[in-house]
């Protein structure tokens, strides 16, 4: 996406809405701007992340697991594929 914006006589530039958005930028928020070269790279604040409660050890492995389940086949064993793969390893040592 490219789009001419013009300056005006204070020096300022109004970003459009479509980019407000993608930035996740507001009225009175703060960008960062990065000089390179001739270019000027315009940053969005990092998002904040909220902290996530505190789980045992096993609590985080099942969620893991759970998030891995969804995207792998029950018909396919990552334990196996693992496994196979360290002894082919071995061998070509």
């Amino acid at each position: 996406m490219e789009q001419t914006v013009t300056i005006d006589a204070n020096g300022s530039l109004t970003l459009p809405n479509e980019y407000l958005q993608i930035l996740g930028l507001f009225i009175g928020g703060k960008v960062t701007l990065k000089s390179k070269g001739n270019q000027v790279i315009l940053f969005s604040p990092p998002k904040r992340v909220t902290t996530a409660p505190k789980l045992s050890p096993q609590e985080a492995v099942k969620n893991a697991q759970a998030i891995v389940q969804q995207y792998v086949p029950a018909t396919r064993s990552l334990v196996d594929e693992l496994i196979a793969e360290r002894r082919l390893e071995a061998v070509n040592e």
